[in-house]
């Protein structure tokens, strides 16, 4: 487990305050993130963010905590922390309502229009297609099925590879991982080894959103007046529309949690009713052009490598 994990681990796990021991755990997160060299601000808004139960605690706690950590260390730190401005919950009700009222209406054709690369091909190339103007050709993708393991040279392969393997009409498969791997092992939340773990992902591009709760009408409302950088948007041959977000900026586990899992996701998207499991950065889509065993096909409907609002 890595520096980052292992202050990841610690903020997730930080007993609850008024007598869960959340006092003695302040120190413990705060030594793991100077470790990790994470800026001392960042852990102040970290550990400010996990805090929970009966007793308020201070930012005057949570600072002592890291100035100890960095004097354990041998290095005096006196940081002047900001106090981190707590913005209000949303109404994500009545935001999603208002969103699917200003798309109502719209269809796929609304979208497949609104689309910067035409999708102007028949379904079949589309893994080829979404390759070609998202990846690199070095970047290594999973492939498989739900529960495939993570395998080089079998599920996992570079983007030359799959290219090269889909322009020969090859059988598609249900499932990618839409952000690129490492390649070398990291560990699942059960502590097993996985080359497709969070901890394999080498670069945090996208974030996956989809709806459990929404009809197909109201999914495609949504989509086309949703203020997200969308980069493709993939019918998933059932129920959900498979969004694609662009994640700009972040370059660790750490700021993965902070920015995505716990910004985007917990203080905007998952009180709007998106799917809360989808928010990890190995999280599974399905793969446009593989028709399901339902006869349905996985279908790409929206495409733009820069990641546009979609109404503009």
């Amino acid at each position: 487990m890595s520096r980052h994990e292992r202050y990841l681990d610690r903020l997730k796990t930080l007993p609850p305050s008024g007598g869960g021991g959340c006092h003695p755990a302040l120190l413990g997160v705060a030594n793991h993130g100077v470790r990790a060299s994470i800026d001392p601000q960042l852990i102040h808004d970290d550990i400010r963010r996990h805090i929970h139960g009966t007793r308020r605690v201070p930012d005057r706690e949570i600072t002592a905590a890291i100035e100890k950590a960095w004097a354990d260390k041998g290095k005096v730190v006196r940081y002047n922390f900001k106090k981190q401005q707590q913005k209000p919950p949303i109404d994500g009700k009545k935001a999603r309502q208002k969103i699917i009222a200003i798309g109502a209406g719209r269809t796929e054709a609304d979208i497949w229009d609104a689309s910067p690369i035409k999708i102007d091909w028949p379904h079949e190339e589309d893994p080829l297609h979404l390759l070609t103007h998202l990846y690199q050709s070095d970047d290594l993708l999973f492939m498989g099925e739900r529960y495939s393991p993570g395998i080089m040279n079998k599920t996992i392969r570079t983007v030359a590879f799959w290219k090269q393997y889909f322009s020969k009409g090859s059988r598609t498969f249900p499932h990618i991982i839409p952000n690129p791997l490492s390649g070398l092992e990291g560990l699942k939340k059960d502590g097993k080894p996985s080359l497709r773990a969070d901890s394999c992902v080498k670069s945090f591009r996208f974030a996956v959103v989809e709806f459990d709760d929404l009809s197909h009408e109201e999914q495609l409302a949504f989509w086309w007046a949703v203020n997200l950088r969308v980069v493709a948007l993939i019918d998933s041959g059932n129920k959900s529309i498979h969004g694609w977000i662009r994640i700009d900026n972040v370059n660790s586990e750490a700021m993965w949690t902070r920015e995505v899992e716990d910004v985007l996701f917990k203080e905007l998207l998952i009180p709007m009713g998106v799917d809360g499991n989808c928010k990890n950065e190995s999280r599974l889509s399905r793969l446009p052009g593989h028709r399901r065993d339902n006869g349905k096909q996985q279908r790409l409907l929206y495409l733009a490598p820069d990641g546009w609002r979609i109404s503009g």
